[in-house]
């Protein structure tokens, strides 16, 4: 079934342009941005006084760190691991270090995944 048609007055055909600095614009796409809203919407909704959305709150900054954190670790441990792949091609006896890097890799990825779970718990 096809979308009904919009009526005429209902169509955004006009355009509103305005000038602003950079620094007004960015104001203005941050704004925008933490109401959850595309540019457009919220000027239209700025110039027709309509109540815009709670601003979104994202992460606190040291979840954010701690997340990053576990990045820096999980890419290290990954080039541990291409390192070891690497030296076992070559022939070299390297498995008794699996099992050690398993276990690593296993805790800093339960660890990070609590600090995601906690991040967006306490973002809603």
């Amino acid at each position: 079934m096809a979308r009904p048609r919009t009526h005429p007055n209902e169509l955004r055909s006009q355009t509103a342009r305005c000038r602003m600095t950079v620094a007004e614009y960015e104001e203005f796409r941050t704004n925008a941005a933490r109401a959850g809203l595309s540019e457009s919407e919220f000027m239209r909704r700025r110039l027709s006084d309509v109540p815009l959305p709670p601003a979104l709150s994202g992460p606190s900054p040291e979840y954010i760190a701690a997340l990053n954190n576990y990045a820096v670790v999980l890419s290290r441990i990954g080039n541990n691991v291409n390192q070891l792949t690497a030296a076992i091609h070559q022939g070299r006896d390297f498995g008794q270090y699996w099992h050690e890097i398993g276990d690593e890799l296993q805790a800093v990825l339960g660890a990070a995944k609590a600090a995601l779970n906690l991040a967006v718990e306490d973002r809603d």
